[in-house]
């Protein structure tokens, strides 16, 4: 940590806790008493009103009417924490902290900071049921709780799980909750979305995210795909489609855009082999035209032969 760095911390310290001794100041920074008054030395030439008062109940403290301000944070760093503070609020209730700190610091800069707004939530109902799970996933972490829900995998599984809880996570279009499952035994995400009757257990967290990392070397996350990449095999796929529909490829795939022809488009991108792939290419319907594989293609005539059918059958 810079010196700066822990010069901003002392301050912030002394706005949370009002008044600490150099003593308590020392220990917590791990340097000598006579390096913290050296601190407040180059505080008091900064700007900053601080002062020490000796004797019983004495302590270093902050003038009462003090208020962060340009002596410590630049004009484009007080309107970025603004800003970010705003942005995640949004994702939190009318009474949540989040939305009293954005208040509250809302004095650091005279500049408009509502130049970056976030909205996390869908455009169906099913945004507030995220916002939810989101609000209780919080809690269980930041209180080191453990939680269990009934979860709705992309495999078809279904079942009850209980969490270690580490972090949540924004990734691609979604939310995950990323903690240490216990039915599996190792680290899970799971998707806000298919999560249901979430609540949190009176189960102390015991497993933490440091702990449960193979190596120093490799993150989580980093570990986390790996694993996917060896359970999901990727298959190409190349298909035609009118050029309006590409959208949707290309909101879920890295696309690769082989031929144009009129209103036509020739694509090729990588897609899980999985159970629902052929479910997922008729969801185009008739717009979309599978060129290769054969195996895919023959798959999804076969579906669509069976599909009929039934459709016969029910007549």
């Amino acid at each position: 940590m810079t010196n700066t760095e822990n010069l901003f911390e002392l301050v912030y310290l002394l706005l949370d806790k009002k008044k600490m001794t150099a003593q308590e100041l020392s220990e917590h920074f791990e340097v000598s008493v006579r390096t913290i008054y050296r601190w407040i030395d180059s505080l008091c030439i900064a700007g900053i009103p601080i002062f020490s008062a000796k004797g019983h109940g004495g302590g270093i403290q902050l003038d009462e009417h003090y208020a962060l301000d340009k002596t410590v944070l630049t004009e484009d760093e007080k309107i970025s924490i603004v800003a970010a503070v705003n942005a995640f609020k949004a994702l939190s209730g009318t009474d949540s902290p989040e939305k009293s700190a954005a208040g509250k610091i809302a004095f650091l800069s005279r500049a408009d900071a509502n130049w970056l707004e976030i909205d996390f939530g869908t455009w169906n109902p099913l945004g507030a049921y995220v916002r939810t799970v989101f609000d209780v996933a919080k809690h269980a972490i930041l209180k080191r709780q453990q939680l269990q829900f009934d979860y709705y995998s992309s495999r078809g599984e279904q079942g009850e799980r209980t969490l270690q809880p580490w972090k949540i996570v924004f990734r691609g279009q979604a939310w995950y909750l990323y903690g240490w499952c216990n039915l599996k035994n190792e680290a899970r995400y799971f998707k806000l979305s298919r999560i249901q009757n979430i609540k949190k257990m009176n189960t102390p967290v015991t497993i933490l995210e440091k702990s449960a990392q193979k190596t120093d070397q490799q993150s989580s996350t980093q570990a986390y795909e790996q694993k996917l990449a060896q359970e999901y095999k990727l298959i190409e796929l190349t298909v035609q489609i009118p050029a309006e529909e590409t959208y949707r490829i290309m909101d879920d795939y890295k696309v690769t855009v082989q031929e144009k022809k009129n209103d036509k488009v020739v694509l090729t991108f990588q897609m899980p082999d999985e159970f629902w792939l052929v479910s997922y290419l008729l969801s185009f319907g008739s717009k979309m035209k599978v060129l290769a594989p054969a195996r895919i293609k023959n798959a999804v005539e076969e579906e669509i032969k069976k599909m009929y059918q039934g459709v016969i059958c029910t007549s």
